[in-house]
């Protein structure tokens, strides 16, 4: 992959978009039967676009998108 964050997260989008649109699939035949499948790990590819977008806003100067928010506790007395 390219050590520019910016680049690796927009090379990983195109390979998630080539896998979901099936032009990384591959066929195998069973005499008239074929089979097309793909072999991918979509959660872990979303996670490392979510990590490359990350780097790259920080490399950018820009706040990185929170993932988690905190909880709000309120107290009220009666």
């Amino acid at each position: 992959m390219a050590t520019d964050p910016c680049v690796e997260a927009a090379e990983l989008k195109k390979i998630r978009r080539d896998l979901i649109a099936g032009e990384k699939a591959t066929a195998v035949r069973f005499g008239e039967d074929e089979v097309r499948y793909t072999k991918a790990d979509l959660p872990r590819l979303d996670g490392l676009i979510a990590e490359a977008e990350k780097q790259c806003a920080i490399t950018e100067g820009k706040t990185p998108k929170r993932t988690r928010y905190a909880m709000g506790v309120r107290f009220r007395p009666y």
